[in-house]
């Protein structure tokens, strides 16, 4: 379990990156920006392994959770080891059930969303996400029902005739 938790969180985040790279275009700003929705341990992770990649710079740009103290627990783990590559002004960490479209909201094409909360819903989150023309990022598992797996796939499909990534 700990080597599947290990080499996945860093695969993840190696894969992410990667597909990302052809954005890079000389003379401009080539930062991805990534958005962390569901500041837990796991979405927390998930950052801290978006930051180890090589692949191009990144910064956490935006946070969204249902709890406030979760976010500041998050950046708090995030700043002691990677405070160049956070920056999360109070602005831009959001609290609450529609905290997730203003995150994906700061973001622009080419950047990322990390979806790590519960499985109810994420399927609502990369049907935004897909909308905004964002890519994505997703702890599994992606639903908790058929339904919301339909829902899932229907957006997946959707994310390839917009060649976004999801991984």
């Amino acid at each position: 379990r700990e080597f599947l938790k290990s080499t996945g969180g860093l695969a993840a985040g190696s894969a992410v990156l990667a597909a990302l790279m052809p954005r890079a275009y000389a003379g401009q700003n080539d930062t991805i920006k990534l958005a962390l929705v569901g500041c837990g341990g796991r979405g927390t992770g998930a950052v801290a392994d978006a930051f180890s990649a090589t692949g191009g710079p990144v910064k956490l740009y935006a946070a969204a959770d249902l709890f406030e103290p979760r976010i500041q627990t998050s950046l708090k783990y995030l700043k002691e080891g990677y405070a160049d590559k956070v920056d999360v002004p109070p602005d831009r960490q959001f609290v609450g059930f529609d905290g997730y479209r203003k995150a994906i909201d700061c973001l622009g094409p080419g950047d990322v969303v990390l979806l790590t909360t519960h499985a109810a819903f994420r399927p609502m989150h990369l049907e935004y996400a897909v909308s905004k023309g964002v890519n994505v990022f997703a702890e599994k598992s992606f639903a908790v029902d058929a339904p919301a797996v339909r829902r899932w796939l229907q957006a997946a499909e959707v994310s390839e005739r917009k060649n976004l990534k999801v991984g």
